[in-house]
Parts: structure tokens; C-alpha cells; sequence
């Protein structure tokens, strides 16, 4: 078959099961990659499991192992959740608020990589340390690291942070996209998410603020006056994180793009 008999099958498939905006944009994914199989034997066979995964739910980046990131692409599996358009705005507002000082941070349940890989990609005179509960994530992270030429600048350390026992802290910044979902909202949330993504990664146990108080505890620990801690938040509960975090240092809300409350900025 030809990329354009491969398109009309792929058009016709899908018609029936996705908008017209999702057939353009998944199909974007299948030509570059059939295209990389051009001369191969295996690509009807490539093809067929393709789209038999598709439709199934489960996510293109799944599907081809790799996912877009601000600038950059990273590798994804099933260990790591799939970056989000949230989490590049966290990643900007970092950067505008860090212009070219030596910095070091850590960034709390790393999963891919994609929070430190890309600051240190921006900011050639930074280091940091990553931390994850999984060990495949990590895995994960330390191939994008690897691919990023950044080993000698992060560290990646596999961590259960809810067991509150690091140590004495003193980076500059402190980064985490933590699980912020109640287990009551998996009904609410798409199949692709929760049938797919790593429910470690994104659900809490029954506080929806534990991640939050750990991060609250880990930042008092923290010894150096000009730290920041940037988080992304549920926005149902960003409130929550702001008023937790004014019992003792100075914290701002900061919208998304949509304009959901999504972000929480925290300085001494």
C-alpha cells in the first residue's frame, strides 16, 4: 500500500469513532512513522496493530512510545504519564522567573523527565536532582536524560517522597506535578486516562492534599532564604494549596492559559 491507500484506509476507520480534528492529528503520527517503515516488510503489519491500539483508547504517544514537550520530545510508557500542555506553562513560568543565575533544584515525581530535562536544555548553568516512586519510571527518565547529553547535570533517584525522610535541603527550586486526583473523580475521567496512564501518577489516596503538606514539610526543611517551590495543582483545590502554604511563607495562585487556577508559586 502507498502512504495515500494507507490514508484512505486510516480515514475511512476512523470516521466512524473520532472527530474530524483527531483523524488529522492522529493520522500526522501514523504517516511519520510509515514513513519510517518505508522499505520494510513489516509495515501492513506495523499498520494493522497501529490502529487496532488506536482503537482500543489508547493514546498515540502510547502507541508509538514517544511524546511532544515545549520543545522537545520525550520517551513515554505506560510507567510515565503523557506530559501535558499544563506542565509546559509550569516549565515557562519557571524560566521567566530564572534567567541566567546558576541554579540547582529538584524536581518531586519526575515520571518521564520532562520537567528538568527541559530547564536544563533552557538553562545550560543549572542542575538538578529527580526524584520517582517508580523504578521503570525512571528507567524511562534515564533514557531521555541519556538522549538530552544532561547526566552530568541530573540525577535521578528512585524515592518514595511521602516517606518524608530526605534530607536537609538547600536548592534554589523545588518543582513537583504530584498526583492531585481523588479517587471519587475516576468516574469523570476518560477511559484513554485511567485505562491507560499510571494511576500511581495521578490519583491520591483519600487526602487530596498529601502531596502537598509533604511538599510543604520538605520546603521548611529547606535552608536557603531565596528558595522557590513551584507546584501544579487541581484546579478545584488550588485555594487549598495557597491558603496551606500562607500558614507560613508567602504563596500566589497562577492561572493556566484556560484560566483555571492551576499553579502555585511559594517564596520565604
Amino acid at each position: 500500500m502507498t502512504i495515500q491507500e494507507f490514508k484512505a484506509d486510516f480515514q475511512e476507520k476512523c470516521s466512524p469513532h473520532f472527530s474530524h480534528d483527531e483523524i488529522q492529528s492522529f493520522w500526522q503520527w501514523f504517516k511519520e512513522n510509515l514513513e519510517s517503515l518505508s522499505h520494510s516488510i513489516e509495515i501492513e503489519t506495523e499498520y494493522k496493530k497501529w490502529l487496532s491500539e488506536l482503537m482500543s483508547g489508547k493514546p498515540i504517544q502510547y502507541i508509538f512510545g514517544y511524546s511532544f514537550f515545549h520543545k522537545y520530545c520525550f520517551e513515554v510508557t505506560s510507567d510515565t504519564l503523557i506530559p501535558r500542555p499544563e506542565t509546559e506553562e509550569l516549565c515557562e513560568l519557571i524560566l521567566k522567573a530564572n534567567l541566567n543565575s546558576p541554579l540547582t533544584g529538584i524536581d518531586i515525581g519526575t515520571g518521564s523527565g520532562c520537567i528538568p530535562i527541559t530547564l536544563l536544555c533552557e538553562r545550560s548553568n543549572w542542575e538538578f536532582k529527580a526524584l520517582d516512586i517508580s523504578k521503570e519510571a525512571l528507567k524511562v527518565a534515564d533514557r531521555n536524560t541519556k538522549k538530552y547529553q544532561l547526566s552530568n547535570r541530573l540525577a535521578l533517584v528512585n524515592q518514595n517522597f511521602l516517606e518524608n525522610n530526605l534530607s536537609v535541603n538547600n536548592y534554589d527550586i523545588i518543582v513537583s506535578n504530584p498526583p492531585y486526583i481523588h479517587p471519587e473523580e475516576k468516574d469523570l475521567i476518560a477511559n484513554r486516562v485511567t485505562h491507560f496512564e499510571p494511576h500511581m501518577a495521578l490519583f491520591v489516596t483519600n487526602n487530596i492534599l498529601e502531596f502537598y503538606i509533604a511538599l510543604f514539610d520538605y520546603f521548611a526543611q529547606n535552608t536557603n532564604p531565596n528558595a522557590q517551590l513551584w507546584m501544579e495543582t487541581h484546579q478545584d483545590y488550588c485555594d487549598d494549596v495557597v491558603v496551606l502554604f500562607n500558614k507560613k511563607f508567602t504563596a500566589k495562585k497562577i492561572e493556566d492559559l484556560s484560566k483555571n487556577p492551576r499553579f502555585v508559586n511559594v517564596v520565604k
